[in-house]
């Protein structure tokens, strides 16, 4: 008897028994009049008023909530952007008051170059302004057979080479144009002259391949005119948007932001030339040189004007030279007796 009211006690706790239990008083409170209905209704809404306040006050509250951390989640990730950016201006900042401080020393050095004994120095700088070429102005050369860049290779005028050769400039043999010579934008190198015609030249950029040329790195924060005092290595066009410095061996300190100087006017140039920056360095496995990529500091865009550098003996030291002759031979320089 005991084991059968367990089991009927269990069965009727079972959800199926529950549920029948319910629809059976469900159907009854149907089939009951309202009148007999009303007060048992009044007294469950009374019952049930504090519960259902409760559950009230527990849904605003769990928007508030809600709200709350919508509204942090969304400042927060504003935060992170913002402190992203502050970063990216630090660091453009940084850059910037490089480069300046670069021009800085460079306009002071040249001026104080040029004004404490001019006639040192055996060889002078010269910069000649040229213009770049467009499309049209070289399409327009083409047509009036003034564009002899590459004509000694069997080049035809009709043939569409504009379009495959380097940049070109509106300066040729007429102002003493040499191949080799280094073309700048803004103090900086932008590339190099590599074929000269009568009226134009060629201008190989320092991303562009083929372009090869002696560079050394440095410190942002060393001095650019200590000689001898970063690793030399050759920096060679890649075709993107970075050029590539070979042969510094891994023994040599190099890290990213380090400045990238042309060599080539040492001796001539009060200042070296700024090339790029480091952006990229790599210690392939087992070699004896690091790999290094360099960003130019001149803008990819396509400058409206720009200078070739050009060496050239020192007029004053050789009117010196001349006036010392004179007065060793006895004549007057100026060439009377």
């Amino acid at each position: 008897m005991t084991f059968y009211r367990l089991t009927f006690g269990s069965r009727l706790a079972s959800p199926a028994a529950v549920l029948v239990v319910g629809l059976v008083v469900a159907l009854m409170l149907i089939l009951t009049p309202p009148c007999r209905v009303a007060p048992v209704k009044e007294a469950a809404a009374i019952l049930l008023e504090p519960g259902q306040l409760g559950v009230r006050s527990l849904r605003k509250l769990s928007s508030r909530l809600t709200e709350w951390a919508k509204t942090h989640l969304h400042t927060a990730a504003k935060l992170t952007d913002a402190q992203h950016e502050l970063r990216r201006l630090r660091e453009e900042n940084r850059r910037l008051a490089d480069e300046l401080t670069g021009l800085r020393k460079w306009r002071s050095h040249g001026e104080e170059d040029s004004i404490d004994k001019p006639a040192d120095r055996l060889l002078k700088a010269r910069c000649v302004s040229a213009r770049v070429l467009g499309q049209q102005a070289r399409t327009f050369l083409v047509r009036q057979h003034l564009l002899d860049v590459g004509s000694e290779a069997g080049v035809q005028a009709e043939a569409p080479v504009v379009d495959m050769r380097p940049l070109l400039i509106d300066c040729g043999s007429d102002a003493s144009v040499q191949s080799g010579q280094l073309v700048l934008h803004q103090g900086r190198v932008w590339g190099k002259v590599v074929e000269v015609g009568s009226y134009t030249s060629a201008v190989r950029t320092l991303t562009e391949p083929g372009y090869r040329d002696l560079v050394r790195l440095a410190s942002p924060n060393a001095d650019p005119d200590a000689s001898g005092k970063g690793p030399c290595g050759i920096l060679e066009g890649t075709g993107e948007s970075l050029a590539r410095i070979r042969l510094i061996e891994v023994t040599e300190p190099v890290v990213v932001g380090d400045l990238v100087y042309n060599v080539a006017g040492k001796g001539v140039l009060p200042r070296p030339l700024l090339c790029g920056r480091v952006v990229r360095v790599e210690r392939p496995v087992g070699a004896a040189h690091w790999g290094i990529w360099m960003e130019p500091v001149v803008d990819a865009g396509q400058p409206d004007r720009v200078a070739v550098l050009r060496v050239e003996l020192n007029p004053l030291r050789l009117a010196e030279k001349k006036q010392i002759v004179g007065r060793v031979e006895g004549r007057d320089p100026r060439g009377t007796n």
